[in-house]
């Protein structure tokens, strides 16, 4: 993947002072001083996902924080690296950012289902050259609320499992909870990539629905 400094610039000084607050200072220091070497590393070691790929951002999101974690030589466990991912994305900024979506509205709604969407083109329109993506699919005669697709694979998850870091993609898989709870929403999850069961599956819906269909 093309290096792009701006995710562990925007990243790692939160996840260094939430490394801080819940391990030591000489710990954080040790992640962010080894890590930004980690995540050039993982970046020229992964696969190329194609300039303009909507979905990209996840990826780069997602090994900012496995360099971090590798910063610290995996002193801290992978459900301890997940509640720093969790500090991470409700810190005041990000919170905001995401609450400016409210999937309970009549645009928030749907807002999943029509953004994958718009990556499903995309990648029709680039799969022969970026071959290693995310492949989406959708079911419509699932749901009557909120959005629903599934994918069948996931770039993030080989990547781990080929570096040797799969045990971190539980925690990486569960930040798509939190994404969604700060977005007023809930993600009914039956199947992740992650735990091998062939697919990741997003049903998303708003939190002020009851009995969702």
């Amino acid at each position: 993947m093309r290096y792009k400094g701006i995710y562990w610039t925007a990243f790692s000084p939160l996840i260094k002072k939430s490394i801080t607050k819940r391990y030591s200072k000489e710990l954080a220091e040790k992640a962010i001083k080894n890590g930004k070497a980690e995540y050039k590393g993982l970046l020229s070691r992964a696969d190329d996902l194609g300039e303009g790929n909507p979905m990209a951002m996840n990826a780069y999101f997602a090994y900012v924080f496995a360099a971090a974690w590798l910063g610290t030589d995996k002193e801290i466990t992978p459900d301890g690296m997940g509640k720093i991912m969790t500090d991470v994305l409700t810190s005041p900024l990000l919170k905001t950012f995401f609450s400016m979506t409210d999937i309970n509205s009549v645009k928030g709604e749907k807002k999943w289902y029509h953004d994958m969407k718009k990556y499903e083109a995309w990648y029709e329109k680039n799969k022969q050259d970026y071959p290693v993506n995310w492949v989406v699919h959708f079911d419509e005669t699932l749901h009557n609320d909120g959005s629903f697709y599934y994918f069948t694979r996931c770039p993030i998850c080989e990547f781990c499992k080929k570096e040797g870091i799969e045990e971190l993609m539980p925690s990486l898989c569960a930040t798509d909870e939190t994404m969604f709870h700060l977005q007023h929403g809930v993600l009914h999850r039956q199947h992740t990539l992650a735990r091998n069961e062939g697919e990741c599956d997003y049903w998303i819906v708003g939190d002020k629905v009851k009995n969702p269909r």
